[in-house]
């Protein structure tokens, strides 16, 4: 916890600031610190408390840290406290204050309500901000803009809270529009592009149009140009307009002011933003540039390039050709693999890997032969050359192997271990090797000297498309999956947090984080957390789903067995409003009976926007009718296509589409004979693939036919014998109207019973004891079991009843006695009266 500004405080208020940063700091180790700190604060006396300025704005900060209520009495008290002493708010009080959201950036809708929205701040606020220098005045408003920008986007929010952060981010922009243009000063643009202003909020509109301006009009230097393209690629930012101003900006430039390092800056935050587009007039920039590029700025090219392979075409052809030109080689060229000469490979196999395949074999050919180590940077670029070629020659991963042994860990980062991982599985390597082993090991130490290298905390270095390759390195390296290594999954979850934390609003892209959990479901990885973090992060995407994603996520969902109730219910609602086509309707029909969702996809109605199931598959239209209420299921049968049905032969079906036409089926009695006939001949069915109301409704349709019955209680034992008392008691029900049952339905429901006798409510084990009786069921187990239950009553039992227990006491050998009731002795009261004379 950071120390507050305790020399500022007042005397009064010093104890209690002391006291609470103690609790805070506690909470660390023993959380009911946080709820002791909350009392504290509920039952302080503000006026007694608090003196200065100061003093409330150190216990905003730690209301939020305590987790106070929102909207409490104590917040309305400070919010007054501070309106009485506004005249004395300082421009020291303004910066503290950015300070505080800059550590606590999710207090902004606690200081918006405190101070920001208060009619005080709106009157003060130009001559606060007009003590600030411009710099201090954009960053203050900068960090109020992103603190108000989860009320700004949220339509939950209250109408007037909205309302009220609106006006405050639009008088701020106002008033910072019209500092910059009186100062002309066109640092402010690089100050909003690094402090990561979210300029597209319609709040903001006025500030954005100064911004695009002075950025097309040719006002920022080259220098200032890659300053704002590195701010708009630190914060992720997708505002295509302002790239594109970028790209006018620097074309509009003299020729000879504009070198190749500031064209390959922005092409990079061009190309990085998800909706970047590369002009023609750009294009024509960086081919009038190219030859002038050193190495490092080709790679960086080709780089760029590779994220939009249908962008600049010319340049990529002329690049490819400068390239192959540089790296032709000749006869005992070995001398000449400088890093030079390899980075002009690494860009190579980036955009001409055919050449770059060529260029990479030969120098495998001049390795044979040699003992000499690589240097790091050399096998970093040869890990990265086989990685985009696929490629992975056994001498070339051995020599990488070794510069990797015989170098210290610090020499290379996890994203380099994670290469050699990768190139080494591709090659052959065992998962329980030495070598793996020893990779893993210093791919979860290793963050530590990255941050030593960095010299100071650099967050974790992996980004997605690593993660990604790492876990692809589990699957395909020989052995199968990985042994439990608790440490390395850590690293990944952490690399997955920070990516999701940084790449704001949005997070990791959906379709990486479903390639991470398919990768990780085929892995058979139990990490609760890193699963959960993704799914997270699905769930909010859900909106934005397409059909495909749709049914990548529910095979994701089935295999990690996530029974999230409210992601579900989202997906069908999802579904409904974009007229599902047929797959997706029949994997989330597959999903909902896999994860004991039926009764939710029965709610949606998905079913109804079918108006069609021609083409559809027999499986696909049992499935979806099986997973359907009654009065859904008549009308998707009674759609054109459902004649398939008819027409099927049972001899050509799966057994679990046998027995699921069998439970939908109101054919006649010589059609359902031949299916029961088939489905006797297969193996029963796992009790995963059915459910119980599947087997209910298969053993109402062909109750009155005992040999289909029999059929019936067989494949779907497994199933049935999973079913609570409420569903039991139903095939009591069904089962009392068949005149004869086959013994293969005692067999299998007898299981059920002894399982449930002990829990079973008296009634209903009488029940079940007269069916058995009545059917002479002679199976000990169950009817001592069931006996055993209903006699415990038997003192209130009817003749009737008493006979059917006589008899059954008879058929299981087991002595029945009529028991009294048991009734605890009353002392009884006597009063004596006494008369006096």
């Amino acid at each position: 916890m950071r120390r507050t500004f305790s020399y500022w405080a007042s005397r009064a208020w010093r104890v209690h600031s002391e006291l609470i940063q103690g609790w805070i700091a506690a909470a660390s180790s023993e959380p009911r610190k946080l709820q002791q700190a909350r009392s504290y604060l509920y039952d302080l006396k503000l006026e007694d408390a608090i003196e200065e300025v100061e003093d409330a704005t150190d216990l905003v900060y730690f209301m939020h840290r305590v987790s106070y209520p929102a909207g409490s009495h104590l917040e309305t008290k400070v919010g007054q406290f501070l309106s009485r002493l506004s005249e004395q708010l300082t421009r020291e009080n303004l910066l503290e204050i950015v300070k505080r959201l800059n550590e606590q950036p999710n207090s902004g809708p606690l200081w918006s309500r405190v101070v920001f929205e208060q009619p005080w701040f709106s009157g003060r606020v130009e001559e606060l901000l007009e003590g600030l220098t411009l710099e201090e005045h954009v960053t203050f408003c900068a960090v109020v803009w992103r603190s108000l920008l989860p009320m700004l986007q949220s339509h939950s929010s209250q109408h007037a809270t909205r309302g009220a952060a609106v006006a405050v981010s639009q008088q701020l922009a106002l008033l910072t529009a019209q500092r910059i243009e009186r100062s002309n000063d066109c640092q402010a643009v690089c100050l909003c592009a690094q402090l990561g202003v979210p300029l597209q909020g319609e709040s903001l509109a006025v500030l954005r149009e100064l911004i695009l301006s002075l950025t097309r009009g040719g006002n920022l230097s080259p220098e200032q140009m890659i300053t704002v393209a590195e701010g708009i690629l630190a914060h992720h930012s997708t505002d295509a307009e302002w790239l594109d101003a970028l790209q006018v900006a620097i074309c509009g430039k003299p020729l000879g002011s504009v070198s190749a390092s500031h064209a390959i800056a922005i092409l990079r935050a061009v190309t990085s933003a998800r909706s970047g587009h590369l002009s023609k007039m750009f294009e024509d920039l960086l081919l009038r540039v190219l030859p002038d590029m050193s190495p490092e700025d080709m790679l960086g090219c080709c780089r760029s390039l590779t994220v939009m392979p249908n962008a600049a075409p010319c340049l990529r052809k002329e690049l490819q050709r400068l390239l192959c030109s540089k790296t032709s080689l000749g006869k005992g060229a070995s001398d000449r693999y400088d890093d030079a000469l390899l980075l002009q490979l690494r860009g190579m196999s980036l955009i001409a890997p055919s050449e770059a395949t060529k260029l990479l074999l030969r120098f495998v050919d001049q390795l044979k032969g040699t003992e000499k180590i690589s240097s790091p940077s050399m096998t970093q670029i040869l890990l990265r050359c086989m990685r985009d070629l696929q490629l992975f020659p056994p001498e070339l991963v051995s020599h990488c192997k070794n510069s990797f042994l015989q170098n210290t860990p610090s020499t290379f980062t996890q994203e380099d271990i994670a290469y050699l991982l990768y190139a080494a599985a591709r090659a052959g390597e065992a998962v329980d090797g030495i070598f793996f082993n020893e990779l893993l090991n210093r791919f979860a130490a290793t963050r530590k000297f990255d941050r030593r290298k960095h010299k100071a905390y650099h967050g974790n270095l992996l980004s997605i498309p690593t993660v990604t390759m790492v876990l692809e390195s589990f699957n395909v390296a020989k052995g199968g999956r990985l042994s439990v290594e608790s440490k390395v999954y850590a690293v990944l979850r952490d690399a997955i947090e920070q990516q999701q934390q940084q790449q704001r609003p949005e997070g990791i892209k959906m379709e990486d984080a479903m390639h991470i959990l398919k990768l990780l479901v085929h892995l058979g990885v139990d990490d609760r957390g890193l699963t959960t973090l993704l799914l997270t992060r699905l769930s909010k995407a859900i909106g934005s789903m397409t059909p495909i994603h749709v049914r990548t996520l529910c095979e994701v969902l089935v295999a990690l067995k996530s029974r999230d109730v409210l992601m579900f219910r989202a997906l069908l609602s999802h579904l409904s409003q974009i007229s599902p086509d047929h797959e997706s309707i029949t994997s989330t029909a597959l999903t909902a009976r896999k994860l004991k969702f039926v009764p939710y996809f029965e709610q949606s109605v998905l079913v109804e926007h079918v108006t069609s199931i021609e083409g559809w598959s027999l499986s696909d239209i049992v499935l979806v009718a099986c997973t359907c209420s009654e009065k859904q299921r008549k009308a998707f049968l009674a759609l054109p296509g459902a004649e398939v049905l008819s027409q099927a032969r049972p001899e050509e079906l799966s057994t679990l589409d046998l027995f699921l036409l069998l439970s939908i089926s109101n054919e006649d009695r010589e059609k359902t004979a031949a299916i029961a006939a088939t489905l006797r001949s297969r193996p029963p069915i796992a009790a995963g693939d059915l459910e119980v109301e599947d087997v209910w409704r298969a053993f109402v349709n062909v109750a009155d036919d005992k040999e289909a019955l029999a059929a019936v209680c067989r494949s779907g034992a497994a199933t049935l014998q999973t079913a609570d008392e409420n569903t039991l008691m139903r095939f009591l029900e069904a089962a009392s109207n068949v005149p004869e049952l086959p013994n293969v339905f005692f067999r299998v429901v007898g299981r059920t019973v002894l399982r449930l006798a002990n829990n079973m409510t008296v009634e209903n084990a009488l029940r079940w004891l007269e069916l058995y009786v009545g059917h002479q069921i002679r199976d000990d187990s169950v009817g001592k079991a069931l006996l055993s239950k209903v006699r415990t009553r038997s003192h209130n039992a009817a003749s009737l009843v008493d006979k059917t227990l006589r008899k059954a006491s008879t058929m299981y050998g087991k002595t029945y006695n009529t028991q009294g009731k048991l009734r605890k002795n009353k002392e009884k009261v006597e009063w004596r009266y006494f008369h006096q004379d």
